[in-house]
């Protein structure tokens, strides 16, 4: 039995103490202190800095082999992140071929894309598809899921939205856990935890998450057997 992590820096638990010495994720972050409570090995799929196409095709890589006895946390990143593929990639090279523009950016190709063809409307759409498609082929190969999101701006329905944009919100909020109505960031805010100057919480948040999350699964468990996390 796996528990498998995907997701941005969040996930992979940038600027954690050991986050430099272990190249495929910190095992102080709040996922991987889940696992051990649920007692199964901790793979983390995550990767600094990525957008959300990145995430699912991620989580999709890895249903192929996994088992209804295999549980996945997928943390979903802002949404106006905008994955590529870089098409000079090749197999042979070690460094992933996507490559991720953020509002961050000060290059011509992020200045390009921010100013000519960006928008919170496409962020919105696509984004909540990609959600959707996770969640669907999830359930359909039986394998337990929980879906954390970062950005608030996902759900918003006040600007930039449409009857199929709200149907594909109440479909991804209906499955989607939250930390007491809050992203990781914010409710770590709101409890007064250390957080790294990349905005990243620290170990005593990660802690605080797991036991949080530990109550959620265990509610799940006992309480909610049509969608409960099998452990």
């Amino acid at each position: 039995m796996k528990l498998k992590s995907f997701g941005c820096s969040f996930i992979f638990g940038t600027d954690l103490s050991d986050c430099y010495y272990v190249p495929k994720g910190s095992q102080l972050t709040w996922p991987a202190l889940l696992s051990q409570y649920l007692k199964r090995q901790y793979e983390c799929h995550a990767s600094q800095g990525s957008g959300n196409l990145q995430i699912l095709e991620s989580v999709l890589n890895q249903i192929p082999g996994s088992t209804s006895l295999d549980l996945f946390v997928i943390g979903w990143t802002w949404i106006d992140r905008f994955d590529y593929y870089d098409s000079a990639w090749n197999p042979g090279q070690t460094r992933t071929p996507w490559k991720t523009i953020m509002p961050i950016d000060e290059n011509d190709l992020a200045r390009t894309y921010y100013s000519s063809l960006h928008s919170e409307y496409r962020d919105k759409f696509t984004c909540l598809n990609y959600v959707k498609l996770a969640m669907d082929t999830l359930d359909q190969q039986g394998i337990p899921f929980v879906m954390t999101f970062m950005d608030e701006l996902m759900f918003d329905q006040r600007w930039h939205v449409t009857p199929g944009v709200q149907l594909l919100q109440d479909h991804a909020r209906s499955r989607m856990t939250d930390f007491q109505g809050r992203s990781f960031l914010d409710w770590s805010r709101a409890h007064g935890f250390v957080e790294s100057p990349t905005w990243h919480p620290l170990e005593e948040a990660h802690r605080a998450a797991a036991d949080y999350m530990i109550t959620v699964v265990d509610k799940q468990k006992t309480i909610d057997p049509a969608q409960q996390v099998r452990v």
